[in-house]
């Protein structure tokens, strides 16, 4: 499996705009946070356990030997020693078991200290309810549907006109400061590094498949490719401009912070919204 990002090679063969391009596949990740099963008894299952090999595969092969269907799932640590969080959506349907018997049948596990089911909130709408908050690397976040984000560039521009835009761009800006900021403080990240780790959590967090394909540290210059980002993702060939704001602020901000610099430019010159397959950006130190 390819890494993440590479390290470049500190060669005189090897140019300072060398391009950094590292080959992925994708698949969409869905989070298993709600889901609708009409017609079907399902459950959320939340399972502590100790922290021991294997335990996973207790569970899951349990729950297999009573037909028990596992939808979706995944494990975290319970933020004691020892012990972790099992959460599981499941599918009895047809297999004569009830929530009792999940309960007892989960607790024959030695290794099973506690359990608790949480039953659909409306005819089979399941909405994971014991785990909080939402956490990313220790961080709290939220979850924003990109049609509220949208709504809300939309109604700020419709207030505020062209200023609307420009708060957002000074927002996002503040934003990839801090965050630059915070991955130096806690991980001792400076230059192109930082810059590469900001830009994979982009992927993570949604908000778009994100590469570093040209660095120039001589002349303080840097692009940036990103597919499907999701300030733009809704406008895509609909429009003759371009439509990051926010983003381009939030990726000046990184590389000011990253570099150390005392004023920087971000254009994006190339938009999904007006044709273009992905979203550029150039990144340029202000000479003063």
């Amino acid at each position: 499996m390819e890494k993440l990002w590479v390290e470049r090679k500190e060669s005189q063969d090897v140019d300072e705009s060398t391009t950094m391009r590292i080959h992925r596949w994708f698949f969409p990740l869905n989070l298993p946070l709600m889901m609708s099963y009409e017609d079907r008894s399902i459950a959320e299952v939340s399972i502590v356990t100790k922290d021991v090999p294997g335990v996973m595969a207790l569970v899951s092969s349990l729950m297999a030997s009573k037909n028990i269907n596992i939808i979706s799932g995944f494990i975290t640590p319970a933020g004691q020693p020892g012990k972790t969080v099992i959460t599981l959506f499941i599918d009895y349907t047809g297999t004569g078991m009830t929530i009792d018997l999940i309960l007892k049948t989960l607790f024959s596990l030695k290794v099973v200290e506690d359990v608790n089911i949480n039953t659909p909130i409306y005819e089979g709408l399941m909405i994971e309810q014991f785990g909080f908050p939402l956490l990313l690397a220790g961080r709290r976040h939220i979850l924003v549907s990109l049609d509220c984000f949208n709504m809300m560039i939309k109604r700020m521009q419709s207030l505020l006109g062209t200023s609307g835009l420009v708060l957002f761009y000074e927002m996002g800006k503040y934003a990839g400061e801090k965050r630059a900021r915070h991955l130096k403080e806690v991980y001792d990240l400076h230059g192109w590094q930082l810059a590469m780790i900001a830009l994979s959590e982009m992927q993570t967090t949604g908000w778009g498949i994100a590469e570093l394909t040209m660095i120039n540290e001589e002349e303080k210059e840097w692009r940036v490719s990103v597919r499907d980002l999701f300030e733009c993702v809704t406008f895509r060939n609909g429009s003759k401009e371009c439509k990051s704001h926010f983003f381009r602020g939030y990726l000046e901000g990184i590389f000011k912070e990253a570099y150390e610099l005392d004023k920087t430019s971000c254009i994006e010159d190339k938009c999904i919204a007006n044709g273009s397959d992905t979203c550029e950006f150039v990144i340029t130190s202000i000479k003063t």
